[in-house]
């Protein structure tokens, strides 16, 4: 069953800051290069991808602990920073707090690889219906 995103994008944005200030609590010493890709992820909305994805969670059961557009952004995280490997890359969430929080994470609850290999495949999916219609 997927949660309710109440705030959407915003609530990302509130949730980043607060994580973002509990880890650097001086973000001048923070470099520029992880500022370019703060920026960017910053005003990358990806809250629609909640509601498109909706259809393929259950109405009933346990409720999912991560959103699909944090999985989404944290998978885009992983392409910017050139990380090929899902494995790797659930491993770099686990010991690197900045990433997780950039991703919508809370850094004590990454997503484990078979959450990914699981919104991967059901977000490929969805691509190529998409394509397919045009």
């Amino acid at each position: 069953m997927l949660p309710a995103n109440y705030g959407g994008h915003t609530a990302y944005q509130d949730t980043f800051v607060s994580g973002f200030l509990n880890l650097f609590p001086n973000p001048f010493a923070v470099p520029k290069q992880t500022w370019d890709i703060i920026v960017k992820f910053w005003y990358l909305d990806l809250s629609k991808t909640d509601t498109i994805m909706q259809e393929f969670y259950s109405p009933a059961g346990k409720v999912a602990t991560h959103f699909p557009s944090c999985l989404l952004r944290s998978y885009l995280l992983s392409i910017t920073l050139k990380v090929d490997s899902i494995t790797e890359w659930c491993r770099l969430l686990k010991i690197t707090p900045r990433y997780a929080i950039l991703s919508g994470f809370p850094p004590h609850d990454t997503p484990s690889i078979g959450t990914f290999y699981d919104f991967l495949t059901v977000y490929g999916s969805l691509t190529e219906t998409t394509t397919s219609n045009r």
